[in-house]
């Protein structure tokens, strides 16, 4: 008998239920594509090469925030347009093994490659997957967005091109329009640009490096990038069989004649690393300096003039007192902490290809305020102002000897009066007690970029140690207390910002808007300010505060104070080259409400002892070493008085006392000084730098295991697994 037991479905019609829907998902996953494509293929126009041409001529200025003119990028005479006769085998045969080894046969895509890029964007990669014809749609349209939808559209575009084209004429329109670096559009004038050559004389080792530069033509006079750029075509060349193992073994490297700091414009040497780095900004957003051109772009920056000519003269004046030592430099970054905009951008004096403001130092003791807020945060009823430490020198820490700079401290010393004397043993002992993994990310919350992406296409892991590879290893060690990770002054400029804010971060930038030559649109930043330590307005602006009170005294004891003695929190920096007893690095980073400058001064060419002649209070006059006190806080004190003459002075908010009352000294610590990757969920991460730089082979080093006073480093010049560096001296 059935007792109310339900009707089941047999097996088999359950099955042929369960088929059929998957085949209808199946039917759909590939009709709706093939569909999207043929519709596709319909819609969209075949850019025209002719129309791409006369596009490129447009000028490009860049405009102070006033309005006044910067600079201005043209490219009038230097486009001139080839046939494919006139084009040499060798040149063709480059840029098809530099970006496209199937472009003869492939239908103006590459289904492989394609497939590559959907996996890189759905595990959260970048990169790869255009053809010769995609990257031809691509600076035609003027559309680089990183997204799926415009890869489809530009893979429709180069596949109607193809059944269009031929596939000479494809090759002959980007080889005339592809942009090659010193303002230089098409072969043409890349050959005269580089080689003062007529195209048809291009050889093959020149027509590789060319072939080359179009990934990242504003790396393009970058002699590593040319290197490496160059050694890859040939490679693929060889692979290709288009050249043999003797003509790879025989050929010199193909050096270009020298060219002019900034072909078609004007810019005063020293600012010519506003210029790149307003470019590298763009590029980041989407927009490249091919589309800016052909859409004739205004770009209007954030630099003040007024507080640019206070940069240059402050660095002027005191490099002026060092010109024994022509091979010093410095950096400053200055912006509105409470806005991100960038104000003035001295990347160095021109003498470089590299940018300064961009380039990893290590930054010594400028780096314990993100110690300090991370032990706020972490510790609040114990870690605070008036914490008292043993601030007493020559300490073993967690299984390291820790001293002083100068064998100083103090047996009972205050959190405050640590950071203003500068104590190393304090804020190693803190960041032993609340754990590297906390300063980490304290100071990827305050702005220091996870990720830094270099001009040369690849990624620095900040605040760790590297593998062979020079990637992130994810171990910290407890050096990070005492600035033993590199950063740039912008990264400083951007997280010592983040206290001046209160705590809220506002991303630094220095382009605030862009149009076309008719005035529309094209970009503008925008940003919302984040609270950096806590979501908790009340406990953010707390840490924010405390590490700002923390500063205040720091600029009149290192003799760097501000007229009228205006209220500023700052702090110096130093590192120690080897362990010759002598300084490679200095800085002074420091704000008032209204502004936040870093200053970075040492060896603009590769790690040597800095001596100064400016002025020293605590010693020799001429051919001192020179301590963040001096050479960099003399140029921060020299920007920021003239920079703030006749502005309001105004006051910091007071810091609240978060300890409890029966606290007065920091436990002891059981924890070990190295730590592997944090939680990914505990705090928000900040966005990854996407401003590009490059690192030169002598900023890493092959120091030890070795922390400040050991007289263990043995670090040379040459690169290593590591990221940690010189000892910290104050």
């Amino acid at each position: 008998m059935d007792y109310g037991r339900g009707r089941r479905v047999p097996r088999r019609a359950l099955w042929r239920r369960v088929r059929r829907t998957l085949y209808v998902v199946l039917g759909l996953g590939m009709f709706v594509p093939v569909a999207a494509f043929v519709i596709g293929y319909f819609l969209v126009d075949v850019p025209d090469p002719n129309a791409l041409a006369a596009s490129l001529n447009q000028p490009v200025t860049l405009y102070y925030a006033d309005g006044s003119t910067l600079y201005t990028k043209s490219t009038q005479n230097s486009h001139s347009v080839v046939t494919w006769d006139q084009i040499p085998a060798s040149m063709k045969n480059a840029q098809i093994a530099a970006e496209d080894e199937t472009f003869m046969t492939n239908s103006g895509f590459d289904l492989k490659a394609i497939l590559r890029t959907v996996w890189n964007r759905v595990t959260g990669g970048t990169g790869g997957g255009s053809t010769i014809g995609q990257e031809y749609v691509k600076n035609a349209t003027g559309n680089d967005d990183p997204t799926l939808s415009r890869k489809f559209v530009e893979m429709v575009e180069s596949y109607k091109m193809t059944r269009t084209y031929s596939k000479e004429d494809i090759l002959t329109a980007y080889l005339n329009t592809v942009y090659f670096g010193r303002g230089a559009y098409g072969i043409a004038a890349a050959a005269k640009a580089y080689y003062n050559e007529d195209v048809s004389q291009l050889n093959t080792g020149q027509a590789a490096l060319l072939a080359g530069l179009v990934q990242l033509p504003a790396q393009a006079d970058n002699p590593a990038y040319q290197q490496r750029r160059y050694a890859y075509v040939m490679g693929r060349l060889l692979a290709n069989h288009w050249i043999t193992a003797a003509d790879l073994a025989s050929a010199p490297f193909p050096t270009p004649v020298p060219g002019p700091a900034k072909n078609g414009g004007s810019a005063l040497a020293d600012r010519q690393y506003i210029v790149s780095q307003a470019f590298a900004e763009l590029a980041q957003a989407g927009y490249s300096e091919q589309s800016l051109a052909a859409e004739g772009a205004k770009i209007y920056l954030t630099v003040e003039p007024a507080a640019q000519a206070a940069a240059e003269q402050a660095v002027t004046k005191i490099m002026a007192a060092d010109k024994d030592y022509p091979d010093e430099g410095s950096a400053l970054v200055s912006a509105d902490p409470r806005t991100g905009k960038i104000l003035a951008y001295y990347g160095g004096d021109g003498s470089t290809a590299y940018d300064l403001a961009t380039t990893p130092q290590q930054p010594g003791s400028s780096f314990k305020p993100y110690v300090l807020a991370a032990g706020v945060r972490a510790q609040p009823e114990t870690i605070g102002l008036n914490t008292i430490y043993d601030g007493s020198d020559n300490q073993t820490i967690a299984g390291q000897v820790v001293h002083n700079s100068d064998g100083e401290g103090a047996p009972q010393i205050t959190v405050k009066d640590a950071m203003t004397q500068s104590v190393n043993t304090v804020f190693y002992r803190m960041g032993a007690d609340i754990g590297v993994r906390d300063v980490r990310q304290a100071a990827w919350d305050a702005g220091i970029p996870r990720q830094i992406t270099t001009s040369l296409g690849s990624t620095y892991d900040s605040l760790q140690n590297d593998d062979a590879d020079g990637k992130g290893t994810g171990t910290t060690e407890l050096g990070i207390t005492l600035g033993q990770y590199a950063v740039r002054p912008l990264d400083q400029a951007q997280g010592y910002a983040t206290f001046a804010a209160n705590g809220q971060y506002v991303p630094l930038h220095l382009v605030a808007r862009v149009t076309d030559d008719a005035g529309r649109a094209l970009y503008g930043f925008t940003a919302t300010p984040k609270p950096a330590f806590s979501t908790d307005p009340e406990t953010n602006s707390a840490i924010a505060a405390i590490v700002t009170q923390s500063m205040t005294s720091v600029s009149e004891s290192s003799g760097d104070g501000l007229p009228d003695s205006r209220p500023n929190a700052a702090k110096t920096g130093t590192a120690q080259y080897q362990d010759s007893g002598h300084n490679s690095e200095a800085w002074m980073v420091g704000y008032t409400p209204q502004v936040v400058t870093a200053v970075w001064f040492g060896n603009k060419k590769q790690p040597a002892p800095i001596y100064g002649n400016y002025h020293n209070g605590k010693g020799k006059a001429r051919g001192y070493d020179v301590y963040g006190r001096e050479e960099p806080g003399y140029i921060w004190q020299a920007y920021m008085g003239g920079y703030l003459d006749g502005k309001p002075a105004m006051a910091f908010p007071d810091a609240p006392d978060l300890t409890a009352p029966s606290t007065t000294e920091a436990p002891p610590t059981t924890e070990e000084p190295t730590t592997t990757e944090p939680d990914e969920t505990t705090t928000e991460e900040q966005p990854p730098s996407t401003v590009p730089w490059t690192r030169p082979p002598w900023r890493t080093s092959t120091a030890p295991d070795c922390f400040p006073g050991d007289g263990c480093d043995t670090s040379t010049d040459t690169p290593t697994s590591s990221s940690r560096q010189r000892p910290v001296t104050g």
